[in-house]
């Protein structure tokens, strides 16, 4: 037998579980590859470490700007549903495009962190991706039948 009970209510951005958990991925991310870099005894002026540097780069950037386009999108859902929704969609997008930059170092640049940890961040954010298209719809489901904020039932036409 299971039970629902309740979820929290949403005052904030910063009580979306997506929020949350795609923060601490960036955190934990951005954290581990300074490391990695900082653990580099040579760091060499070839084409491939140019890359790699501009891959981590690209990963942390990518990362950082998640938990933004979410809150963002959490503002304007109510004014800019459109907008809102594309901001959603913009972060599905740097999702997908920070599990192949993640999957890029992990073949050619990583020297001290372990495959596992690649692939467990990939596996949340991936995660993470489909919990945000949820999120889109609920949006959209939720402006289309004429909720109003600060109520759960739908606004009677006058």
């Amino acid at each position: 037998m299971t039970y629902s009970y309740p979820k929290r209510p949403i005052k904030s951005f910063q009580d979306l579980e997506v929020y949350q958990k795609i923060l601490g991925v960036a955190v934990v991310v951005a954290k581990r590859l300074a490391a990695d870099r900082d653990q580099r005894k040579e760091k060499k002026a070839d084409s491939l470490w140019g890359n790699v540097a501009q891959i981590a780069r690209g990963i942390t950037d990518d990362l950082l700007t998640l938990p933004i386009l979410i809150s963002s999108a959490h503002s304007i859902r109510f004014s800019a549903p459109e907008a809102a929704t594309t901001k959603l969609e913009e972060a599905m997008l740097l999702c997908n495009t920070t599990v192949v930059h993640l999957e890029q170092y992990r073949d050619l640049g990583n020297r001290t962190i372990e495959a596992e940890f690649f692939e467990d961040q990939i596996k949340t954010i991936l995660a993470l991706r489909i919990r945000i298209l949820h999120l889109a719809q609920s949006w959209k489901k939720f402006i289309s039948e004429g909720r109003t904020y600060g109520t759960n039932h739908p606004t009677p036409n006058r």
